[in-house]
């Protein structure tokens, strides 16, 4: 689902999607076999694709002029079209969707869905698409989609496509479509398609050489580091014949893709047990460099390559240098909490809630820039550099929200967001921050592969932790960034990155956060953002979410432990419908597809599993940081039967969430109905001059559960009667597979 629109979208810089011209869809002819540029194909093998008329729930209006061409009018959001079925299977060779269109604005980006002859649209069968500039003339456009025919065993008699038309789009504008065809490959597309499935196999390899070093059993290791006021003080033990060496590996160091390892990084050895202790400040190509964000390994030294002999490790937790005013750690007196908090009513809406946890969202790039002036007042210093944040935006939208929440002893995590480069106040911050292989979306992986951005990352997380670690203004947890199994949608890398190259990527950023972070607060603890997927991934191009927790566990246990949880976003699988405890696209086993309200039950067992402890024996508590349960939709909006629904949903959730000690808190998503998500989550009505964000009957049961009332309150709303045989169940769970 990701975080809340209405907050993310007020970054969207204006005009970005404004109209550009008015388009006529008016034709020059209707082609029966069109010839696309430079395709050199037999157009007879041609397979016609023609949209159905019928299924217009998705766009204002959709029509097919006289001249054989389709006319769309966008909606407020969330536009898509379905092709007719079939009517034959699609030739093995018609790989390719090829058209011609017309658009008044440009499309940010599409997504096609490969849907089964009986109709089921499953997210994990999808395919993300390029984008498309506005044009006034008929342009062409194609999309190559062989490799998710094949994965998904799609293209039989019956099956259909569905299009989708972009995220951000302009109500009202127009988009035309005309010889909309499936066909084989061009010579240039070919070409393409065997670079990049060179370009794969060598993924592969590399996704390899990860997993193989996580696996591997050194004979040599890297003991301990610790980080201390001015100095780092590394040991460690050498086994076997020949000549060793210590090296050091900031983060943009690849230790995957380096044969030698450079000069700056050696630090020789004299003997077989070690400790080492080097200045905690250096310089790589120019650029000082804190060693608190470096891991260290051993090398045998090598003739032509060196050859890695140990684990790389972090510095341990309680091995850094603490600077902070020695903040305890807030402990939550009740699993109530709120999601996306903003200034407005906070202070009241915490005392009427009982809330005691909470999320905030941070955008730094919507506040940081390499240069000062205007509301860029505040100068952060950091190693020799000093960075600009916008001082007016920081204390309206952060502060103030994290003032109120202290008082209230509310515990609040941040969930860290890095914008793309168009979206970030200072444009050249905004470049050297985006990842080199970002592909599109609204976030990106930060870039850590030099020295000036891996300096400018940590100057950003420096800040904000020093300013957020104090008893009035507290950032107790770090969520970081935004449902990684969907990285290739919340925290773009690239399209197409293998589990293991993402993982290896995110867990640097984690390690610079908490590093970083526990100079100020040896008590804060970060969070790996997921969504409701489980065994399966939630979406097309996703991850499944064990596979990304057992890479986590990986590197813990390779590169050093370190407190870390989920952060979960456990939705139904139709988050619109409220009736979750009904949710049968669940089970209560440890292979389940999904994780919802329905069977939590499944986290539980997750943190108390002995191998998923942080260091083998302290449970990590999950918060569910975005979760909630839905209404129905803005088109049946203020339906009771729903609202009373979605009233027993959350109390039914609340008694399980209550009841399992795996999961220590609820940030309920969202604060206010948002017509734009699709789903109304909210425990207020929409915020605006009709509703005024009156309470919904979610709120009023929020308000009651872990009080006195609440059993008194439940009886009375007959949350039991609605609920049924489920009401207050705390399911066992299968372990179909190996926990121990």
């Amino acid at each position: 689902m990701g975080i809340m629109k209405s907050f993310v979208e007020s970054f969207i810089l204006p005009g970005a999607l404004l109209p550009l011209m008015a388009v006529s869809c008016e034709n020059t002819g209707y082609q029966e076999r069109p010839e696309f540029p430079g395709s050199g194909l037999d157009s007879s093998a041609f397979v016609r694709m023609n949209i159905d008329l019928e299924y217009v729930k998705h766009v204002k209006s959709l029509v097919q002029e006289a001249d054989g061409s389709y006319t769309i009018v966008l909606p407020d959001g969330d536009p898509y079209i379905k092709f007719l079925p079939f009517e034959a299977d699609l030739p093995a060779e018609n790989t390719v969707l090829a058209l011609e269109y017309k658009a008044e604005n440009p499309i940010d980006k599409t997504e096609f869905f490969f849907i089964d002859a009986e109709g089921t649209t499953d997210a994990a069968r999808a395919q993300s698409g390029p984008g498309a500039e506005a044009a006034d003339e008929w342009t062409h456009f194609s999309v190559r989609i062989k490799s998710s025919i094949k994965e998904f065993d799609w293209g039989n008699v019956g099956e259909i496509l569905r299009f989708d038309l972009g995220e951000s789009v302009v109500p009202g504008s127009t988009i035309c479509f005309r010889n909309i065809f499936m066909r084989p490959m061009n010579d240039q597309e070919q070409a393409e398609e065997d670079a990049e499935n060179g370009a794969a196999a060598d993924k592969e390899k590399y996704a390899q050489r990860i997993s193989d070093y996580l696996d591997a059993g050194y004979a040599s290791s890297v003991t301990s580091v610790s980080v201390n006021a001015s100095d780092v003080s590394v040991s460690g033990t050498c086994s076997g014949e020949g000549t060793f060496f210590l090296a050091e590996l900031p983060p943009f160091a690849d230790i995957f893709s380096m044969t030698k390892v450079p000069g700056e990084y050696r630090h020789e050895l004299s003997g077989t047990s070690f400790t080492e202790t080097f200045d905690r400040m250096t310089e790589f190509d120019g650029v000082k460099y804190d060693r608190l964000l470096s891991k260290w390994a051993i090398y045998k030294e090598g003739a032509d390559s060196d050859e890695l002999v140990s684990h790389a490790r972090y510095a341990s937790p309680d091995k850094i240098y603490d600077i902070g005013p020695g903040l305890g750690r807030i402990e939550l007196t009740s699993k109530k909490g709120l999601g996306g908090i903003v200034p407005g009513n906070l202070e009241q809406e915490i005392k009427d809630l009982g809330l005691k946890s909470a999320t905030i969202n941070l955008l730094p790039m919507a506040y940081m820039s390499l240069t000062g002036g205007g509301s860029y007042t505040i100068k952060h210093e950091y190693c020799g550099k000093t960075y600009y944040f916008d001082e007016s935006r920081i204390t309206a939208e952060i502060d103030e929200p994290l003032k109120i929440a202290a008082k209230y002893d509310v515990s609040v995590a941040a969930i860290l967001l890095i914008q793309n480069a168009a979206q970030s106040a200072d444009k050249d911050l905004g470049d050297l921050l985006q990842h080199p292989d970002y592909s599109g979306t609204l976030y990106t992986m930060p870039d850590m592969t030099t020295p000036e951005a891996v300096h400018a990352y940590a100057a950003m997380i420096d800040f904000f932790a020093k300013r957020y670690s104090a008893e009035d203004m507290r950032i107790s947890h770090w969520i970081i960034h935004n449902e990684v199994d969907g990285g290739v949608h919340w925290t773009n890398m690239g399209p197409d990155v293998l589990a293991a190259t993402y993982m290896d990527t995110y867990i640097k950023s984690m390690r610079m956060v908490y590093n970083i972070v526990h100079q100020y607060d040896a008590n804060a603890e970060t969070f790996i953002s997921l969504a409701h997927g489980w065994t399966k991934p939630a979406g097309g191009g996703w991850y499944a979410v064990t596979d990304l927790l057992d890479f986590m566990n990986r590197f813990s246990a390779a590169e050093g432990d370190f407190y870390w949880a989920p952060a979960y976003h456990s939705y139904s699988t139709t988050i619109s419908d409220p009736r979750v405890w009904e949710d049968d696209a669940v089970t209560f086993s440890m292979n389940t597809e999904n994780v919802s309200m329905r069977n939590l039950e499944v986290l539980d067992k997750w943190v108390k599993t002995g191998k998923n402890k942080y260091n083998g024996s302290i449970m990590r508590k999950v918060w569910l940081s975005e979760a909630g349960v839905g209404s129905g939709t803005a088109t049946n909006y203020d339906d009771e039967k729903l609202l009373s629904d979605q009233a027993a949903g959350c109390a039914y959730s609340w008694l399980k969430i209550n009841a399992l000690e795996g999961i220590e808190g609820l940030q309920w998503h969202n604060w206010y109905d948002n017509a734009e998500e699709g789903a109304q989550l909210g425990l207020r009505k929409y915020n605006d001059n009709i509703y005024k964000g009156e309470p919904k009957p979610v709120w009023y049961a929020y308000k009651a559960a872990g009080t006195e009332s609440q059993d008194s309150y439940f009886g009375q709303e007959g949350y039991a009667g609605i609920i049924g045989e489920e009401w207050g169940k705390i399911h066992p769970i299968e372990t179909t597979f190996h926990l121990e």
